[in-house]
């Protein structure tokens, strides 16, 4: 026989099953053996080592086939004919010693006719061989244990076989295994065994035990920290920087690594052990660098994992049967996805695939095989179910920083990746979710149903949708499709029931045999919907939800005007505590939002786990009702708990940073910084937002507005006094569905130019009253300097009663003027874009003078700017002027009035040691124990600042005068 041989194909083994019989080969010429879609998961020979994996060799260069195909060609034709097992150890574990002819035989296995093929091998019995010295193999699993005369066994493990065919095509398989099977070499030397590496710390001790000692490990580490040194913003580089900069790291490694001689020598002579060296390299340097590395991957893949997260968060009611995944796999899926949420805890490839592999495995039932079409869906129910927030982060990683694998492998581990990154392409594409703004998609008639696409999962819409016979069911079905006509006439007693309501209530009212009788006909009979069962805006289904939780839920804005109008309650709570508001801001749905809120909605409501609607549309990324809800709150002078936390402690800003929501986390920062509340609130875990970040975009931008906050002189605002209650919504009107239209803040008689011409005229009005020029001040405002007299500033500060409104108690600001007065009033309060009115101006400047003639002619005292919130009152107890705050309050302004963070005049007082102010005060009845947004009193302010003359006033132990 020609000793030119051609090697066709080689088939790799990744997890070891039975091996097929040669002369019962299932495989093929093209690469046969399990079909390409099918992995044997959770079989009993699954591998229990990453090395065995990764192993590979070019048996052609094998020495031990080289031998046998020339040395000893009789015995290797013989073997070809017969079909017989040849076994080749691999190359790192031949014998230093010359090898003999009994070696060889020792290594060729001929079936024991007597003991069952290896197909029938169903029980893990095994299949007996023979060895040409006459020895005994079992062949178990992807194991062969050689029995020998002391009753003593030798495994050895079948890294891969390939098939090979001779001159005459006759082909015949060859196994490659990790050690050989002669008797020999059982009691010879065993320290070339196959390495196995698991983690981090076997690749440690792997480079501690090779080169004796610790100084590659310590010039390992020198390299690192020169790395960290040389690049300290590496967070900040492109993807393709930090690739080419961690591989030039690697190689240098490697380099100091087979600086050593004795690991130089022994990478020479086995090829396997040099990519153990590599990979073993490759995780120390890496798990050093990481922190460093992974952030500037994270930043990377920022807006892509935002994206994903979006979508993740809104699929938290995903269940099993959504995806048509095998109910048997529902006990393995809880331990899969626990060990696949500790992903992000590994600091290197191997950690990270290690934890992939783990979690797939645990997925298969044992002793059966799961195809990639049944892994596909079951990856993509973990993905979501893990709460992992840099999904994408973590597969980019492992793409990119897998040095030590060479470019051509394709083995397991780079199906999991595939496999992971599939998953997360299929969440992308919106077929769990649909489409990511449904309420830009959808158009909003009346009576158009199911037109939002907003939720396609088969649980959430069958549990709504049970349709049937009961007017009950009908009419939350209705409010589920947005059939606004159908769900009017059901509340207002007009819809006709289909006539299969009418056969059952006719059949109903049939008599039965008895009282108390429960036969079948008599129980069909009692089961039958009544005629008088009509349901409400009150009626609830089995989870607690009424009629405007549906409508908010599915997102049907015309449905929830048509509930309100018919008198819904908005403070109605399900089963968890939600109102309608949550499940509104949960979904995303703007237009629902804005019209609960304009009924009257609590902003503030928690649910049973103290989640606020603004929680939810942050973890849920909606960043348009974050934006209706900070609007509106603002518009109309609410207060909103910025801070709020939940039972995790998390406030809205430690969730819209963990899923890196940047738009969210800027909106809530500039609101933050404006109200002067702290951006390092601590969850239960002790962890500030800026902790909870994962991307250097988001921590930097809370770091800039953090030093906005450290620089402003303000010490935070929140809400705005509300002096007159805003008009009633009219939910019949289109606009109300409109962002934009929402009510002019509280004051109706501010006037806010409109042209250009009158926007011009009004900043020349308040550029001539902050310079203190009376007469040009006038001029602009169309008043008279001398039409007041001294006599009005001197009225009493007491009405007659509580609600008197005669001449004497009514004060001048506020008196209704006539129609000859009108444009000046108009005028006199004017504001700019920031709300500052020429009272405004005027009290910041300490313009006494313009103070007097402003209130002559009608200024209120009462506006708030939109800015900060402040009254003319406010401004003067921070210029600690006692003249225009008692002529301001001899007009009527109110000491009460509360700031942007609520903060009363009697706070700045007592923050600008203003004993005067605070004794007028007092003297008037202020409430001295009104506490701002930061949960602090006037008292508490003094003492911060080191009044303690003040702090004695407040607490009544000194006299004032």
């Amino acid at each position: 026989m020609a000793t030119c041989r051609k090697r066709l194909m080689r088939q790799r083994r990744y997890t070891l099953g039975h091996l097929p019989d040669p002369e019962r080969s299932n495989v093929s010429d093209r690469g046969g053996g399990l079909d390409p879609p099918y992995l044997p998961l959770g079989t009993p020979g699954i591998l229990k080592s990453t090395t065995m994996e990764r192993y590979d060799e070019d048996l052609n260069e094998n020495s031990f086939l080289q031998l046998l195909r020339t040395d000893f060609q009789e015995v290797f034709e013989r073997a070809v004919s017969e079909g017989w097992m040849i076994c080749v150890p691999r190359q790192g574990a031949l014998p230093k010693y010359a090898m003999s002819q009994e070696d060889f035989m020792g290594n060729i296995l001929v079936r024991n006719d007597d003991c069952p093929p290896v197909a029938s091998d169903t029980q893990g019995q095994g299949s007996q061989w023979r060895t040409l010295t006459d020895k005994t193999v079992i062949l178990k699993g992807n194991v062969l244990m050689l029995e020998d005369e002391l009753d003593s066994t030798h495994s050895v493990h079948i890294l891969f076989d390939e098939t090979f065919y001779d001159d005459d095509m006759q082909k015949y398989k060859v196994l490659c295994v990790e050690d050989s099977l002669c008797a020999s070499r059982i009691v010879g030397d065993v320290s070339n065994g196959l390495i196995k590496i698991l983690s981090l710390r076997d690749c440690i001790d792997l480079l501690w035990t090779e080169t004796a000692g610790d100084n590659v490990l310590e010039k390992l580490e020198s390299l690192v920290k020169k790395f960290l040194i040389e690049n300290p913003n590496i967070e900040e580089e492109t993807l393709q920087r930090l690739r080419d900069l961690a591989s030039q790291l690697f190689c240098e490694a490697i380099q100091v690594a087979l600086s050593d001689t004795r690991l130089n020598q022994k990478t020479k002579e086995d090829n396997y052990f040099l990519d153990t060296i590599k990979l073993a390299v490759e995780t120390y340097v890496l798990h050093g660098v990481y922190k460093k590395l992974m952030k500037g991957v994270t930043a990377c893949t920022a807006v892509d994992d935002s994206r994903l997260n979006r979508i993740v968060k809104n699929l938290s009611d995903l269940q099993v049967k959504d995806l048509d995944i095998d109910p048997e796999h529902s006990e393995q899926l809880t331990k899969s996805k626990y060990e696949l949420a500790s992903i992000d805890g590994y600091s290197t490839p191997l950690g990270k695939l290690g934890c992939i592999r783990r979690a797939i495995t645990l997925i298969a039932v044992q002793g059966k095989v799961i195809s990639a079409d049944e892994l596909i869906p079951i990856l993509v129910f973990l993905v979501v179910k893990t709460n992992l927030p840099n999904w994408n982060a973590n597969v980019l990683f492992l793409k990119l920083f897998r040095f030590s694998a060479s470019s051509n492998q394709s083995g397991e581990h780079s199906f999991h990746i595939s496999s992971i990154e599939a998953s997360l392409q299929h969440i992308l594409s919106g077929a769990l979710f649909g489409s990511t703004s449904p309420e830009a998609d959808c158009v909003l008639s009346a009576d158009t149903p199911d037109n939002t696409g907003s939720l396609v999962l088969k649980s959430l819409d069958e549990s709504f949708g049970n349709k049937g016979v009961d007017l009950t069911t009908r009419f939350f079905e209705c409010v589920r499709l947005g059939k606004a006509s159908e769900v009017g006439y059901i509340l207002n007693g007009k819809y006709n029931i289909v006539e299969e309501i009418e056969e059952c209530n006719v059949e109903s009212d049939a008599q039965l045999c008895h009282p108390l009788c429960s036969c079948d006909k008599c129980e069909g009979l009692m089961s039958k919907p009544k005629k008088e069962i009509t349901p409400t805006i009150s009626t609830r289904d089995e989870r607690g939800y009424t009629g405007l939780h549906v409508a908010c839920i599915f997102g049907r804005p015309t449905v929830v005007e048509i509930l309100l109008s018919q008198g819904s309650d908005i403070k109605s709570t399900d089963y968890r505590g939600a109102t309608p508001l949550h499940y509104a801001a949960q979904k995303g749905h703007q237009n629902a939002v804005l019209l609960l809120l304009h009924a009257g909605a609590d902003l503030n409501h928690c649910d049973n786990d103290d989640n606020t609607p603004l929680h939810l549309s942050s973890i849920n990324g909606h960043e348009n009702c974050v934006k209706a809800l900070l609007f509106y709150a603002e518009s109309m002078g609410t207060d909103i708990y910025m801070n709020a936390q939940n039972t995790s402690g998390d406030t809205p800003l430690h969730l819209a940073c963990r899923w890196g929501y940047a738009g969210i986390v800027e909106l809530i920062l500039e609101r933050l910084v404006l109200l002067g509340l702290s951006l390092k609130v601590r969850n239960n875990r002790k962890l500030t937002p800026i902790e909870c970040a994962h991307n250097v975009h988001i921590t930097r931008l809370i770091m800039d507005y953090q030093t906005k906050k450290d620089e402003s002189n303000f010490q935070g605002f929140v809400r705005i006094g509300v002096i007159n209650t805003s008009p009633p919504v009219n939910l019949n009107r289109q606009k109300s569905l409109d962002f934009a239209n929402t009510p002019e803040r509280l004051n109706s008689k501010r006037y806010s130019p409109t042209t250009p011409v009158e926007l011009k005229q009004t900043e020349k009005m308040l550029k001539s009253v902050a310079i203190g020029d009376v007469k040009l001040s006038c001029y602009y405002l169309g008043i008279s300097e001398d039409n007041y007299s001294e006599e009005e500033f001197v009225k009493p500060t007491t009405k007659c009663h509580p609600l008197c409104q005669c001449s004497s108690c009514t004060p001048r600001g506020l008196e209704v003027p006539s129609s000859s007065q009108n444009l000046a009033i108009s005028s006199v309060n004017s504001s700019n874009s920031e709300g500052f009115t020429a009272l405004h101006v005027a009290a910041l400047q300490n313009h006494f003078h313009i103070i007097k003639v402003l209130l002559a002619h009608g200024a209120d005292p009462n506006f708030h700017n939109r800015t900060k919130g402040h009254t003319p009152l406010h401004f003067a107890a921070q210029n600690s002027n006692i003249e225009i705050m008692k002529v301001l309050i001899a007009q009527g302004a109110n000491p009460e009035n509360k700031d942007l963070c609520g903060n009363t005049v009697l706070h700045y007082c007592c923050q600008q040691g203003f004993e005067e102010g605070v004794n007028l005060l007092l003297k008037l009845g202020v409430n001295k124990d009104s506490m701002n947004l930061s949960e602090k009193t006037p008292a508490q302010q003094a003492k911060d600042r080191g009044f303690w003359n003040i702090v004695k006033i407040l607490f009544g132990t000194t006299t004032s005068t």
